[in-house]
């Protein structure tokens, strides 16, 4: 691996140099804006509008796309351990917004890019069409750009984000939907049991600075979706205002429980996965619930 992150093209600096567009501050505040695409708070906002008001099935599969790919960058990042560039060593310019915008994690491989393509090529995958793929290709694009345009990745980073990020699509979407055929054969308490105690294993055996958080979003989305089919019904389908409503009162409950908890519980890996178990449940079958028995939120079922 040493000859790998040695290769001036892919870990370079100076490819960082060449590459900016020096347009001036408007550019950077664009950048940065693009970049936010990428943001946990983004996908917090993004995942569940998706389940709640468009289509639960494509949701769950972009979800599952999703949450599988940035875990794998998680632990990637842990293993690797391989610094992001150095400030020092880019134009000034860049070399600001770099101080001021890089994370302290790991550089490799680029979060941004993979949740990107994960979450977009996801979208587009269930579409079903090509008009969703030229769609969805451009924010895939632009976040990656702008982790380059900041200064706070390498080209390695962006590009090996974008190849891990594809690997994961084409290998959940497929095991997504094979699960989904066969999943009635198993029995309710077995089908919870493996949702609850794999990602916890996942959590206990495998290294990652976020694994936790992101493992109870998995095991918390999935068993609430288990639970919540054929029992809970609503439409995710309505009226404009009655849309704008669902999708206020949902983003409140999820609100409450994320900075809620997290002023009420300890900073422990275990605290953070039963945080996020409920952020994923409250998504899938909390707000679902919710929703079910306010008429007006019900929707066409």
């Amino acid at each position: 691996m040493e000859q790998f992150f040695s290769n001036p093209f892919l870990f370079g600096e100076e490819i960082l140099n060449r590459a900016h567009i020096f347009a001036g501050p408007w550019l950077d505040r664009l950048m940065l804006a693009v970049t936010s695409l990428g943001s946990e708070i983004f996908y917090l906002l993004a995942l569940p509008l998706l389940y709640w008001c468009w289509d639960r099935k494509k949701a769950l599969y972009t979800g599952a796309a999703f949450l599988v790919a940035i875990s794998l960058n998680d632990i990637m990042k842990t293993v690797f351990q391989h610094p992001r560039p150095d400030p020092a060593k880019l134009l000034p310019g860049i070399q600001e917004l770099a101080a001021r915008y890089s994370p302290k994690s790991p550089g490799f491989p680029s979060g941004h890019a993979q949740g990107s393509i994960s979450f977009w090529g996801a979208l587009a995958v269930t579409a079903h069409n090509r008009t969703a793929w030229a769609v969805c290709a451009v924010p895939i694009l632009l976040v990656s750009y702008s982790r380059l345009y900041l200064g706070v990745h390498f080209a390695g980073d962006v590009l090996f984000g974008l190849l891990m990020g594809l690997a994961c699509l084409a290998l959940v979407i497929p095991a997504a939907n094979l699960v989904g055929r066969h999943l009635r054969r198993f029995h309710a308490a077995a089908v919870i049991a493996a949702a609850l105690l794999l990602p916890a294993a996942v959590v206990i055996l495998l290294p990652g600075d976020r694994l936790a958080n992101n493992m109870g979003t998995i095991s918390g989305f999935l068993v609430g979706a288990y639970l919540a089919e054929n029992r809970i019904f609503f439409g995710e389908r309505n009226r404009p205002v009655a849309q704008i409503v669902k999708y206020a009162v949902g983003i409140a409950g999820l609100a409450a429980i994320r900075f809620g908890l997290k002023a009420a519980l300890p900073d422990l890996a275990v605290a953070g996965f039963f945080r996020y178990w409920l952020i994923g449940a409250w998504v899938s079958i909390g707000a679902p619930y919710v929703f079910s028995r306010i008429s007006a939120l019900r929707g066409e079922t």
